[in-house]
């Protein structure tokens, strides 16, 4: 560009400068070169353009080619400059743009993770209210449809979140687990493990969290409890009904030998047999009243409920049937030993869905109130009821599933700590009643 300028020039001679022009060659090149080199090319475009000035003195051509070099030297270094800047601004917008896909893909990646995952995963705001949750967070709650869980309070739901959020705010940073017991919508409860940390302070103070349900584990665990109460019980029915095979054989023997005799008076043989009549009379009458005393501790019946609905609530639905408790809330606390309790609950249920399986109306219901230092819980179902009550708490009483132990040792159990187990006689159904001794505070 310089070269044609200065071609033009020669050809023309024209009687004026074309000065202004050569600032194009000078702004061209300062978009490509760096700016130490600006200057050079400025005195390049000044001392071609010196060689077609008009006639002047020496010193005025020289004072001429002072200003157009440090005037294209200024515009250059000032084009090298928006340049430069341009580029870096570019660059920094690429680099924007660039973090920007990245992050945008990598949220992508982590709401699907999120979304796909079995566990629970919310965001709770420093107000309270629930920022995010995933689709299990929804289906473990019992939100369905259009039904959103973000911005309801955790508090309804998982009230340990919201102590978590009011702890000392000097105390930063805070991850933990806990076990715990949480709400549904429609209010019913179920343990769950937590996993969650805070984060941030102030009204920016939020809490993350990772739940499961527990449900099944507990369910599982005091299924095997009571599988192994169960295995105990035969164990002990089978030893002793080989003990009375033993005694039986031995009848059979002795009275082999009265066949072949006639006199049986004074007779040894006959005696014998006396004494085993009466050895499997006891043994028939088996009692196992010397039974390990059980330490009670204070308990909450409400809690003993809701553990209990989560392992047999399951039972009773897919055989068509209801669960239903009625608890006073100024019921008292128990003394009473929680597993053993518990177990006795789930014998008296499952001897109960097992007699109402051909029954229409398949309901559990159990009720509790305060009589004087005792709280009774009274355990009813729907089924056919009991033909024949007098029997029903004696070791070894034939049945059709079972070895005849269950309802003994579960009122074993019960008087273990202070407590009785008895039959109430009902028109409909079948009735048993549990009486347990409140805590001497009588706390509530």
């Amino acid at each position: 560009m310089v070269a044609g300028l200065a071609w033009l020039e020669w050809l023309f001679q024209l009687d004026y400068s074309l000065g202004l022009l050569y600032l194009f060659p000078v702004i061209l090149a300062s978009t490509a070169v760096v700016w130490w080199q600006v200057p050079l090319v400025a005195l390049l475009c000044a001392f071609t353009r010196g060689q077609f000035d008009l006639p002047v003195t020496e010193l005025e051509h020289w004072l001429r080619f002072l200003m157009a070099t440090v005037a294209y030297s200024g515009c250059g270094l000032l084009v090298n400059q928006i340049t430069s800047s341009r580029r870096k601004a570019l660059a920094q917008y690429l680099r924007i743009r660039f973090e920007q896909r990245l992050r945008h893909r990598a949220e992508d990646q982590l709401r699907l993770l999120a979304e796909s995952s079995p566990a629970a995963i919310l965001t709770i705001g420093s107000e309270g209210n629930v920022s995010a949750a995933n689709r299990a967070a929804h289906q473990m709650l019992g939100f369905e449809g259009d039904d959103s869980l973000v911005d309801q309070p955790i508090a309804e739901y998982f009230p340990i979140f919201l102590n978590a959020l009011h702890l000392n705010p000097e105390i930063e940073q805070v991850r933990t687990s806990a076990t715990t017991w949480a709400k549904r919508k429609d209010h019913s409860s179920f343990p769950a493990a937590t996993w969650f940390s805070i984060y941030g302070t102030g009204r920016r103070r939020n809490l993350a969290a990772i739940v499961v349900d527990n449900s099944e584990e507990v369910r599982e665990r005091e299924r095997m409890h009571y599988e192994q109460l169960a295995s105990h019980s035969q164990v002990l029915a089978g030893a002793v009904s080989h003990e009375i095979r033993n005694l039986c054989s031995a009848i059979a023997v002795v009275g082999s030998n009265l066949d072949r005799r006639l006199k049986l008076e004074n007779d040894l043989d006959f005696g014998a047999l006396k004494n085993l009549i009466e050895a499997l009379g006891r043994l028939a009458s088996f009692d196992l009243s010397k039974r390990q005393k059980m330490q009670p501790v204070t308990i909450s019946l409400a809690e003993i409920a809701q553990e209990f609905s989560v392992i047999v609530e399951p039972d009773w639905n897919d055989a068509g049937g209801t669960v239903a408790w009625t608890l006073p809330e100024d019921l008292p606390r128990l003394q009473a030993d929680p597993h053993s309790l518990l177990q006795v609950l789930l014998n008296l249920s499952q001897n109960a869905l097992k007699a109402s399986a051909q029954s229409e109306r398949k309901e559990l219901r159990l009720e509790a109130e305060q009589r004087g230092d005792f709280v009774a819980l009274t355990v009813r179902d729907a089924g056919p009821g009991v033909e024949d009550a007098s029997h029903l708490f004696k070791a070894f009483t034939p049945s059709a599933t079972g070895s005849g132990l269950g309802l003994y040792i579960s009122r074993e159990m019960v008087k273990s700590f202070d407590g009785d187990l008895r039959y109430i006689p009902t028109e409909e159904g079948c009735c048993f009643e549990i009486t347990v001794p409140i805590t001497m505070s009588a706390e509530r």
